[in-house]
């Protein structure tokens, strides 16, 4: 989509930031600066609530704004009749935010509280952007049936005249639609919705893409697609739409669908082919089928096609000789570090379980490769085959995420006869790895002792006084609290004042577990990175993030402040201090995600403080960078790219930013690739 059209979509979910500009007296520094704080404070309560709560009354839209989406962030019901006042602001912004902040606030509860307020809005918004802020969040309420049906009737309200509609009330619509159909299933829709949907499908204005796809996936999900839409969808010039109507293949009557499969794998979008390689995937094996994946496996396709065809093999054809050579063949084909390794590397996983002899003589050369990724993937595949030799060689790798393969297959082969080296392995600082060990651990014969080193490993690692190993350190307690006893409980106590609430907590647990006895949680939070002020806010509204990708090519990202503050903040922070400098892209989902920027290429090692998520805002468009998280504010610095339109991740996770150059490398990024360089340069 061009970039003019993409900013025109955003109107329906944030208007442009209304910051003062640098000419004028700085009256807002204090109270926006107040505001900030306590949003990141996340509080129930108190002086910090207060803050927010004045900040509705400012003369100011901008600060209205700010502060009643930083309400609805906090997720407490008990304040939505509190937001429910800005609905009617004198400002579009401002209401577009408190009914998207209402939304939130009852985020994984039931919706019926406030949708009555939203729906009397319905026929009072005269604002277009404001009308499909409304519909995006009715449509993602967690409703009754009843309630869902009054939902329903109020999109197509809005929806009312189709086409002729604005399109930031239409994509409002669609957002919204798509959401109630993803949370209640093929539920029954109402023939005014279905035709409203089949008119959006059929909405061919430029930069009505986001609507096709949305409106298709919605009448897909509730099982309203017909084969007539399906060829529409299916000759879409927007890729998305392509995309994602092959969802829906099953729709189609049973005749059409090999040939729709076989427009889709010739289709010019890798993405179109990958959707269209994930439906053979899951089908049942035919020889017919099974030439599609072959074919789509060859080195003509690109590697996000292949590896996905590649990976579907692993299932037996009902003739196996074509599908064991075509894996055969490009498991040879492993290059030497700075090569495309992965469909090499993902052959020879899916060749382990059809010929386990063929795999044992090609995995010398995946073991002595330079790259440890393609080391974790040899373990995975020794692991497969059980080649014991290959993974003792393996378990004392340099690379931890190596290591941790490894331990888990030597693990299914001896069980607590391995317990030694476990015991070993928790003097490492991998996070991911002791998670690992400590599961392994799990109903060890030698308690007391495993106990007493899994404590010792929970006290080093407390002492960096890093939130971002949380998950590490409530695996450790976990087992320390199934194999110790009230022996340890001395060495406990202290951490009931432990710099993490939730360790706090848990403590309390064990303690009770074991003693019988009442303990109390006396948490000290570590000091909070200071939010930035709002002339530091104006120097991140200027500035762009480049991704310089070892190999060669950059992408390009605009800085969303507006969206997220104080995630922006912390990014460009780490950027200009050289964090991400070296790291890799460490996964790769197809048609979906890539995420990197961890030191350990792993999911569990980031930075060390948490920051708390600023959802809402900008869908999870193709193209948008998010916060990478493991439970509600616990972002750790790394970031994740939508390499599709992911609307299921919406008010979940942060977006930081948008590309707006550099889709093609984007598209070629794999796992393991490496971030030479990330750079911050001003706009202006």
């Amino acid at each position: 989509m061009k970039r003019a059209g993409m900013l025109a979509l955003l109107a329906i979910v944030s208007a442009a930031a209304c910051v003062p500009d640098a000419g004028r007296p700085d009256r807002f520094e204090q109270p926006y600066r107040l505001i900030l704080d306590a949003e990141d404070a996340r509080p129930t309560g108190g002086d910090s609530l207060a803050r927010l709560l004045d900040g509705l009354e400012s003369d100011d839209p901008f600060l209205r704004r700010t502060a009643v989406r930083a309400l609805g962030r906090l997720e407490n019901p008990e304040l939505s009749a509190t937001i429910v006042r800005r609905l009617g602001d004198t400002d579009p912004s401002v209401r577009s935010a408190a009914a998207e902040a209402l939304a939130q606030s009852v985020h994984g509860r039931d919706g019926a509280g406030v949708l009555p307020e939203l729906l009397e809005r319905v026929s009072r918004e005269p604002d277009a952007e404001g009308r499909g802020a409304l519909a995006r969040s009715l449509g993602r309420l967690s409703l009754g049936d009843a309630e869902r049906r009054q939902v329903e009737a109020a999109l197509v309200q809005l929806g009312g005249q189709g086409s002729a509609e604005p399109m930031g009330t239409l994509l409002g619509v669609a957002l919204g639609f798509e959401s109630m159909t993803r949370s209640s299933g093929p539920a029954g829709m109402s023939k005014p919705a279905a035709d409203l949907l089949r008119e959006l499908v059929a909405y061919r204005s430029e930069g009505a893409g986001h609507i096709r796809a949305l409106a298709a996936s919605a009448l897909g999900r509730s099982r309203r697609l017909s084969l007539e839409l399906i060829r529409l969808a299916l000759d879409d010039p927007d890729p998305e739409v392509r995309r994602i109507v092959l969802g829906y293949l099953d729709a189609a009557p049973p005749w059409s669908r090999e040939e729709l499969v076989e427009q889709a794998l010739a289709d010019t979008s890798a993405r179109v082919a990958t959707a269209a390689v994930q439906y053979l995937a899951v089908q049942s094996r035919t020889d017919r089928r099974c030439e599609q994946l072959i074919a789509s496996a060859a080195p003509e396709f690109a590697s996000a096609v292949r590896i996905p065809a590649l990976a579907a093999l692993a299932r037996p054809c009902p003739t196996v000789d074509p599908q064991r050579a075509a894996l055969v063949r490009t498991a040879s084909e492993l290059g030497e570090p700075g090569a495309d390794w992965q469909p090499a590397a993902q052959a020879l996983l899916s060749l382990a379980g059809l010929d386990p002899d063929r795999v044992g003589r090609l995995l010398p050369g995946y073991l002595e490769h330079g790259s440890p990724f393609v080391r974790a993937y040899a373990a995975r595949v020794a692991s497969a085959v059980q080649d014991v030799a290959a993974l003792f060689a393996l378990v004392v790798d340099l690379s931890p995420n190596v290591r941790n393969e490894a331990v888990q297959g030597l693990f299914a082969v001896d069980g607590h006869g391995m317990d030694d080296f476990l015991l070993q392995e928790l003097q490492r600082d991998d996070p991911e790895l002791l998670i690992t060990v400590a599961g392994l651990l799990e109903g060890a014969p030698n308690r007391s002792l495993v106990a007493s080193a899994v404590l010792a490993t929970f006290e080093r690692i407390s002492g960096a006084e890093r939130e971002t190993w949380r998950d590490a350190r409530l695996a450790l307690l976990g087992r320390m609290a199934e194999l110790g006893d009230e022996s340890l409980s001395e060495r406990l106590i202290p951490f009931l004042s432990d710099y993490d609430p939730l360790i706090a907590s848990a403590i309390v647990d064990v303690l009770e577990t074991w003693i019988g006895e009442e303990y109390v949680a006396r948490p000290r939070p570590l000091p909070r990175t200071p939010v930035p002020t709002l002339s530091e806010r104006r120097t991140l509204e200027t500035s762009i993030l480049t991704l310089h990708m070892s190999g060669g090519g950059t992408m390009i990202i605009e800085l969303l402040t507006d969206q997220a503050t104080t995630n922006v903040a912390r990014v460009v922070r780490l950027a200009q201090a050289g964090y991400y400098d070296g790291l890799t892209f460490h996964r790769w989902s197809a048609n979906f995600v890539i995420q990197g920027g961890s030191p350990g290429a792993n999911e569990y090692q980031g930075d060390g403080l948490f920051t708390r998520d600023e959802v809402g805002g900008l869908p999870h468009w193709r193209g948008t960078v998010g916060i990478s998280t493991r439970g509600r504010d616990t972002g750790d610095g790394q970031l994740f790219i939508n390499l599709v339109d992911n609307p299921r991740l919406d008010h979940e996770y942060s977006v930081i930013g948008r590309l707006v150059d550099g889709y093609d490398v984007l598209d070629g990024v794999l796992e393991g690739a490496v971030i030479e360089r990330a750079e911050v340069v001003s706009r202006r």
